[in-house]
């Protein structure tokens, strides 16, 4: 889930590689900013500007996660690592809270704090305008900070899951009904009409001359229609999994592997879409330190097998967490799914018991989605039919036949 390249309180900060291709992209934005501003700046100082402009909003959007982090850990959250997103990307790392009060907060204070950056740096600028004329690069660089740290605040704040202000529109909503499955509703109510709002503004702009920015609004519109219809099939999923424990789901005493063997001696074993085996916990001594599963397999040119050993590219912590058989099952799966990974171990008094696996997920919601009763998308829900609960496995990601990380 990402390099780390600092720790921050005890938190260890992540980032993907991709940021690289952002920031300079934000750096030529920048110069051509800069050289509107100043066109009698020199070549090699505007660049210079331009990088330091992409590093302060590198900066920012690390404070603006980190926030979110310390947040938690106020209201109570463990919180180990964090991942740097843009503009608005969840990452697997993201802190939450099973309190809706609290996760309302941890919400809203990546927003805020961008928004305060925003304000901060706004002052500073207007102050150095103030002083000299002659300060016009140093004025025009903070106020293109203040531009993305306010973009950067206000897009966080659009009532659409995964944005801050969907998980606040969701959290509010579960507060004050009580329900977190009235939460999730209000969630997909609140993304589905941001998207159609989105894709109108898109094709205003659009249709007068055929402008590529109309364009690209529709297309995030449609996208945040794309996120409002997951958020929809989690309920489903939601009636199904709900009241259940892992220990129903999991598959119980797994083989084990040592961090010191090498790919090749398992590997065609996992990838054999047969096996009921998509990932099996790596163990030295009686501590499980990782877990392989078939992503990680699969990253893999089959070449390198032989010369690649577990321990190079088992998952482990902080992306990795452990369950207890008793943990909801609900609960379970978005652990599985933040992690981006085929499963989890699962302990009970720090003893390896089982595993719980995507395929094992959607086998167990397959068992009961053709059965009757509460929580079953049968008679007493209300809500999801058999025939739409056939479809939730699929739709929510915990299909054995879905995505790279699971087995074709």
């Amino acid at each position: 889930m990402g390099v780390p390249i600092a720790r921050v309180f005890g938190i260890e900060i992540r980032v993907q590689l991709g940021w690289v291709i952002i920031l300079a992209l934000i750096a030529v934005i920048a110069v051509g900013q800069l050289t509107a501003v100043d066109p009698g700046l020199e070549s090699a100082v505007s660049w210079a500007l331009g990088g330091l402009v992409a590093f302060g909003f590198f900066v920012s959007s690390v404070s603006h996660d980190l926030a979110h982090a310390l947040v938690a850990r106020r209201r109570g959250v463990d919180v180990q690592a964090i991942g740097v997103s843009f503009f608005g990307g969840a990452t697997p790392l993201d802190p939450t809270s099973p309190n809706p009060g609290d996760d309302a907060a941890i919400a809203a204070s990546g927003p805020l704090t961008s928004i305060g950056i925003a304000t901060v740096l706004f002052a500073i600028s207007v102050g150095v305008v103030a002083i000299d004329d002659g300060f016009k690069a140093a004025a025009g660089v903070l106020s293109v900070l203040v531009l993305l740290n306010l973009l950067l605040g206000v897009v966080n704040l659009v009532p659409a899951y995964p944005l801050d202000g969907g998980r606040i529109v969701r959290d509010l909503a579960w507060r004050r009904s009580g329900s977190e499955r009235s939460g999730w509703r209000a969630a997909f109510l609140s993304g589905r009409a941001t998207g159609v709002v989105v894709i109108a503004i898109g094709i205003a702009l659009l249709l007068p001359n055929g402008d590529v920015t109309g364009a690209m609004v529709a297309l995030t519109g449609w996208f945040l229609i794309l996120s409002a219809n997951a958020v929809r099939d989690r309920v489903r999923l939601d009636d199904l999994v709900g009241g259940h424990v892992v220990s129903e789901a999991m598959e119980p005493t797994p083989g084990t592997i040592n961090p010191g063997l090498t790919v090749d001696t398992f590997a065609a074993q996992l990838l054999d879409g047969e096996s009921p085996v998509t990932a099996v916990p790596v163990v030295q001594g009686d501590d499980v330190i990782g877990l392989l599963g078939v992503g990680q397999v699969r990253r893999l040119r089959r070449p390198a097998w032989t010369t690649t050993r577990v321990e190079d590219v088992m998952a482990k912590p902080p992306r990795l967490t452990f369950l207890a058989p008793t943990d909801a099952l609900r609960g379970a799966l978005e652990r599985i799914q933040r992690a981006g990974l085929d499963g989890l171990p699962v302990l009970d008094d720090g003893r390896l018991v089982g595993v719980l696996t995507r395929r094992g997920i959607g086998a167990f919601v397959q068992s009961r989605s053709g059965k009757g009763g509460p929580g079953t998308g049968g008679p007493g829900t209300g809500d999801a039919s058999p025939a739409e609960a056939d479809d939730t496995p699929s739709k929510a990601g915990v299909s054995a036949s879905e995505g790279e990380d699971q087995p074709s």
